[in-house]
């Protein structure tokens, strides 16, 4: 395992030009690296896998702690609103990951071909952020991933049945039964899956939690709890961190003004949008981007 994780952590570093997220040859996997700490950064977690071959970083889901170190990954079902915080990084050995965004048509695929039978619902509570032990098959077949992005004319088409060989033993190890409740049509953790996709895609909506709840075939107060096991929040509060997030992002990375984001997240109060948003981010919009440009923090750390 030591050889594997060594071997991908050079192939990650070989691929990554820069500190921060690099872009690969194939859409939705990237090669991370970063050689220095930084500082506790709140940011947008996308569902997503990423397996971690050198460095270590934390991440902080409302008042859980989790910790992920080489050789391990991080996998998230659904998008969440966390802190971050690297915990091992130097330039002479950098925080190295690959991240792979979730397709959920190949989860589906997937976790169809692995249980034909739709699988048995847990009755403990399932929390969207898993990190386990990366197994010698998934480790090789993330390397070949990495190879292949440096044959730019190979990866897009060899690329998928990697991914999807790398998600079958992510869905056939010891997280694989709570994953695939994430993607298996019918069961609770779809359907809140389905309603955070919707509050994603309608962010600058108001949250209407019965409508969700309905949409879900679920009772309201039955809703609540299943979207509050998932996401360690309430609905409101992870719309509200989302909405922060990206008008943080739209601030950073678009030039957008402080008033002009608050508007397209859906706030209609200026002086509500930089309370919020000084509560969250510990300044007010235009200190905290001027912040950020200045310390050259990424607000996509991961």
């Amino acid at each position: 395992m030591m050889d594997l994780r060594f071997e991908l952590a050079k192939i990650i570093n070989h691929s990554s030009p820069g500190d921060g997220v690099n872009e690969s040859p194939l859409p939705g996997a990237h090669c991370i690296k970063f050689s220095h700490l930084g500082r506790r950064m709140k940011q947008h977690w996308h569902a997503s896998l990423c397996i971690v071959a050198q460095g270590c970083v934390k991440i902080i889901l409302d008042r859980e702690v989790y910790r992920c170190d080489g050789a391990h990954y991080i996998a998230t079902p659904i998008d969440l609103p966390v802190t971050s915080r690297l915990f091992a990084a130097t330039p002479e050995q950098p925080f190295l990951c690959l991240k792979i965004e979730f397709n959920s048509l190949y989860m589906s695929e997937v976790a169809a071909q692995i249980e034909k039978d739709f699988p048995k619902e847990t009755e403990n509570p399932l929390r969207a952020m898993f990190i386990g032990k990366a197994s010698n098959q998934m480790l090789e077949a993330t390397i070949r991933l990495g190879k292949l992005f440096q044959v730019s004319e190979d990866a897009p088409v060899l690329g998928p049945l990697v991914i999807k060989e790398i998600l079958y033993h992510l869905l056939k190890g010891p997280d694989g039964p709570a994953l695939r409740q994430f993607v298996c049509s019918g069961s609770k953790m779809y359907k809140v899956s389905k309603a955070i996709y919707t509050l994603r895609a309608e962010l600058s909506k108001d949250v209407d939690v019965t409508s969700l709840a309905k949409a879900a075939n679920m009772s309201r107060s039955a809703f609540f709890k299943h979207f509050k096991e998932v996401t360690a929040m309430s609905p409101i509060q992870y719309q509200k961190r989302l909405r922060l997030l990206e008008a943080r992002r739209l601030m950073t990375d678009d030039g957008e003004t402080a008033e002009g984001s608050a508007f397209k997240v859906g706030y209609n109060s200026a002086s509500q949008f930089s309370r919020e948003y000084s509560r969250m981010f510990g300044n007010p919009p235009l200190r905290d981007v001027v912040k950020i440009k200045i310390t050259g923090d990424s607000i996509h750390r991961i």
